[in-house]
């Protein structure tokens, strides 16, 4: 099994490797992009994709500032429940307008991949609930160089939302240079094509639109019976970005790091999550989490884009299927162990 499992990592880098010769021809991409992107939109979760540990925020007119509120995680995969805590406030203002509004923050618990309905909870009191087709758990980011290396995970799950879309996260915090990157899953063979592709923060602002941006930097490559399409992507520098935030002042970041000094938005470009409504030839992945895979990332330094034809290997729609419905599922406050519950109290 090792040697063979030794080929078909050989096989694979080799391919991959052949992609990014391929279309890594010199062509000048744009470089445009740091903070200059729309806003999110109006949301009751931002981001709607994240991981264990990974800290969200609620919003809700209903929330009181200074406030405990008992947080419960459902996930709609394992069934399994878990409760945390956060404390509201109203003294930050929202991404999406600018305007303060009430929030609370908590961090993911350690929660298997897929679907997870969140309700929020005062003492003998419902505050509201996030529906699972509004939040996704998935996978810890996989950290990428800016260097030349391959990055071979077998056995890699990664959170398939409620409508089938599966989530890949990556921390690119140590890539200042511009670079490429070439990704595919050996025993996943699904297929996507540009529009199947949309990129985010863990803000929730939308990083990139494939079928929007510059064909210099992607290109989506058809796969076969034991591999997916293979996805190619070029990151521009992002040395000016990260000196512009060191240096000016109006760029400095605000006691909420959301925001910069000028009152301007600042938009997180170190850790993104790639969407992909991938198919499968039958529909989409079913929702929850995918089976296991050897996930591959190669990386090269590459100032001048990627060139080549992108497009789509003919990716089909298809609602998602396969992980029990959590509508409605909120729990009570007594699932909660005495200690837990005591002190979250609502106002009168």
């Amino acid at each position: 099994m090792r040697g063979k499992g030794s080929c078909m990592n050989r096989w694979v880098t080799l391919v991959l490797l052949g992609i990014l010769g391929a279309l890594g021809t010199p062509h000048v991409a744009d470089a445009g992009c740091g903070c200059a992107k729309p806003p999110p939109f109006r949301a009751a979760i931002r981001p709607s994709v994240a991981w264990p540990t990974e800290t969200i925020t609620l919003f809700n007119d209903n929330l009181v500032n200074g406030v405990t509120y008992n947080v419960r995680f459902r996930s709609s995969v394992a069934h399994s429940v878990v409760w945390t805590k956060g404390t509201a406030d109203n003294t930050h203002k929202d991404l999406a307008d600018g305007q303060v509004r009430p929030r609370l923050t908590v961090a993911v618990p350690p929660l298997p991949p897929g679907p997870c309905r969140i309700t929020i909870w005062g003492q003998n009191l419902k505050a509201f609930s996030i529906d699972d087709q509004d939040f996704t758990v998935t996978a810890p980011p996989i950290v990428l160089h800016q260097f030349g290396e391959t990055i071979d995970q077998p056995g890699y799950q990664a959170g398939v939302g409620r409508d089938g879309t599966v989530y890949l996260a990556f921390d690119l915090s140590q890539v200042s240079d511009a670079t490429s990157f070439y990704g595919a899953a050996i025993g996943l063979p699904v297929a996507f094509g540009a529009g199947d592709v949309i990129m985010y923060n863990d803000q929730g602002f939308t990083m990139q639109m494939l079928a929007a941006t510059s064909p210099n930097q992607f290109s989506i490559t058809a796969g076969d019976t034991v591999m997916s399409d293979v996805l190619g992507y070029w990151r521009h520098e992002f040395a000016t970005y990260k000196q512009q935030h060191q240096q000016l002042h109006d760029f400095a970041l605000d006691q909420d790091p959301n925001w910069h000094m000028d009152g301007t938005y600042h938009v997180n470009h170190d850790k993104i999550v790639v969407a992909i409504s991938a198919s499968t030839g039958g529909g989409h992945l079913a929702r929850g989490v995918t089976p296991p895979f050897e996930l591959v990332v190669v990386s090269a330094a590459n100032t001048t884009g990627i060139t080549g034809i992108s497009g789509s290997s003919g990716a089909t729609g298809g609602a998602g299927g396969g992980a029990d419905d959590t509508s409605g599922d909120d729990g009570s406050l007594g699932e909660l162990p005495g200690a837990l519950g005591a002190g979250t109290l609502l106002p009168k």
